[in-house]
């Protein structure tokens, strides 16, 4: 990032940074600043000809970030029976990602199958007192799977934990 607010007036350190830049630009300061202006305090002296490094570009498609044998290998390991999550996990991928680039070579996509007696005793587990993502560990299921179960069963949910804000 370009940005240097070191020696930059009306800035208050790293935490302060945001502040400094309102403080800066709101019609209280004591600096008419022109966007070229604030331009020209953020970049410090001995760089202002020297363009900014360009942001690291990272491919999205999965087509791009792996090679022609990693898909090969992924869909075969898929069709030999392989969750989607697991080879996700290994290679370093979204699970939804993997299950697009397995329905982009017309590879079947296997719904999971959770039988009455799993959703019984994920029930039975959570009525107990365990979490949502301790239950999901224990059985191998996505967030939504698991919601599935307990809803079929009937559970009641518990609250939310509060979000932590910071």
């Amino acid at each position: 990032m370009c940005l240097e607010t070191r020696n930059t007036p009306g800035f208050r350190g790293n935490s302060g940074a945001k502040a400094g830049i309102i403080d800066l630009l709101s019609n209280n300061s004591d600096l008419a600043l022109t966007p070229d202006g604030l331009r020209k305090l953020a970049i410090p002296q001995g760089l202002r000809d020297t363009p900014c490094e360009p942001a690291e570009f990272q491919l999205h498609r999965l087509s791009s970030r792996l090679s022609a044998q990693q898909i090969k290998d992924i869909v075969r390991r898929y069709e030999a029976g392989e969750s989607a999550r697991t080879l996700a996990s290994e290679f370093g991928v979204a699970p939804s990602a993997l299950l697009r680039l397995l329905r982009e070579r017309n590879v079947v996509v296997r719904q999971q199958v959770v039988t009455p007696e799993q959703d019984e005793t994920m029930a039975r587990d959570y009525e107990a007192g365990m979490t949502m993502a301790e239950l999901e560990e224990k059985h191998g299921l996505s967030h939504g799977a698991m919601l599935r179960a307990l809803h079929r069963r009937g559970v009641a949910m518990r609250p939310k934990a509060p979000r932590q804000r910071n």
